[in-house]
């Protein structure tokens, strides 16, 4: 285990380990004999509920992408639809579907996010399923990769792109639904490069994360500004950015993950702020004076190697008619809730917040908080005005999903998914008053 990297390859025998996992070796096998060990389990696994009133009555609509040609047949053996058959892995070509956004007509695009010879975008129709790719050059007869996509205010949708060639210095580019016109912009160097999460602002900007900080592009201009992060290189280690969100003001937020920051522009200085993520203060509490030595040196080798009692601030979610930034805490179970006025993070946990990790955040015009939980195949709708949680179950299992998307049009809501590990989009729709009016009329005609 401690020779594995986040992406489950094993890294050899001379691999010195993961230092944290090292360090609580015996405590971790000891954990992992009683719960999978020879003798009768530690643990008790209780059956949810099956879903019942607005949780029963939501309704998914499932478009599948096709694998790469060079991963055998196009459709997977287990894709999740068959729980019988298991969760499914991510093996034999399945991942890559990662962002995903709808563009005005409702048809869906997709950032892919893995090598591909002619996929850096595609789009789904939204009516028929078919799938049409494009792909942005690189080398080799290789696609440029993707990760993120967001749309603006006319339309066109903006995603990130990174060559093999250059991966620290990523660009920027715009797909014109209409026309599938692609544009690619460059950060002139001796600025950084682009990361993989966006947002628009309205102002005409898109925000896109940078290694060590984020970049604003003015649509009109045709220009980048950077605000580089107050914390990147530090004693604990490398402060990469993960995921950014622009609020109403048109100031962006971006998450260190790995030391628990939160950085925020001030456009009218072009200065950086920086803010620290709550930690889980039992965890902290509850340390040994061995382990507070061992997390007092600690240095994270990755995002995914946090301190112990770290929130794991993944992706961001901005109230665009609000004063809030929401923020993914994977790690802690929470949701991160920052005032963008007064400076002030609350944190709100999950219901069994142990078992949930919320990853990305959308915010609906109705300031309701959703966040898809990567691990467990359900979607969380929090409702600030009354601290109540909604869990919608997904029909598939293991289905990964990295992002979220909220489309609202002609009254109607729509939540969009990317499965990652399923090779999947779903979108999930809500049945109206009249919808289930007639419903019951036509069942009482039966």
């Amino acid at each position: 285990m401690k020779r594995l990297n986040v992406f489950g390859h094993y890294l050899g025998a001379e691999h010195k380990g993961t230092p944290n996992i090292d360090f609580h070796q015996k405590e971790l096998a000891a954990y992992l004999a009683r719960a999978r060990g020879q003798g009768e389990s530690s643990v008790k696994v209780t059956l949810p509920e099956r879903p019942k009133g607005e949780t029963a009555r939501v309704m998914f609509k499932e478009y599948d992408f096709p694998k790469e040609p060079s991963n055998g047949p196009p459709l997977p053996s287990n894709d999740g639809s068959d729980w019988m058959l298991g969760t499914p892995s991510d093996l034999n070509g399945m991942v890559g579907v990662h962002d995903v956004q709808a563009d005005l007509d409702g048809n869906l695009w997709i950032a892919y996010s893995l090598p591909s010879r002619d996929t850096t975008v595609a789009k789904i129709d939204a009516k028929t399923g078919t799938v049409k790719k494009f792909g942005v050059p690189d080398i080799e007869g290789f696609a440029a990769g993707s990760h993120g996509i967001v749309r603006d205010e006319n339309g066109n949708l903006w995603f990130n792109t990174r060559s093999t060639v250059e991966r620290s210095h990523g660009s920027l580019a715009k797909i014109d639904p209409k026309t599938e016109k692609i544009s690619v912009y460059t950060p002139p160097k001796p600025m950084s490069g682009t990361a993989g999460t966006l947002d628009v602002d309205l102002k005409g900007n898109v925000w896109v994360t940078s290694p060590d900080g984020a970049l604003r592009f003015d649509i009109a201009k045709e220009t980048f500004t950077e605000f580089k992060s107050v914390s990147y290189k530090t004693p604990h280690g490398i402060g990469t950015v993960y995921g950014l969100a622009v609020d109403r003001t048109g100031n962006a937020w971006w998450a260190i993950m790995s030391q628990d920051l939160m950085d925020y522009s001030d456009i009218s200085t072009g200065k950086t702020g920086e803010l620290k993520m709550p930690p889980e203060q039992a965890v902290i509490d509850n340390l040994t004076p061995e382990q507070r030595k061992f997390y007092e040196t600690f240095v994270a080798p990755d995002f995914n190697a946090p301190f112990a009692w770290a929130q794991g601030s993944r992706r961001l979610g901005a109230d665009k008619d609000g004063d809030h930034v929401w923020v993914g805490n994977s790690f802690g179970g929470t949701l991160g809730r920052i005032d963008i006025r007064t400076k002030e993070i609350k944190l709100v946990p999950l219901p069994n917040a142990e078992a949930h990790q919320p990853y990305q955040v959308q915010v609906d015009s109705k300031h309701n908080v959703w966040t898809n939980l990567w691990s467990t195949d359900k979607v969380a709708r929090y409702d600030p005005s009354n601290g109540q949680w909604t869990l919608f179950d997904l029909p598939n299992r293991g289905t990964e999903a990295r992002y979220i998307a909220i489309a609202e049009r002609d009254g109607k809501l729509e939540v969009i998914l990317p499965y990652y590990r399923t090779r999947k989009v779903a979108v999930m729709t809500f049945r109206s008053e009249a919808e289930l009016t007639a419903l019951k009329a036509q069942a009482e005609r039966q």
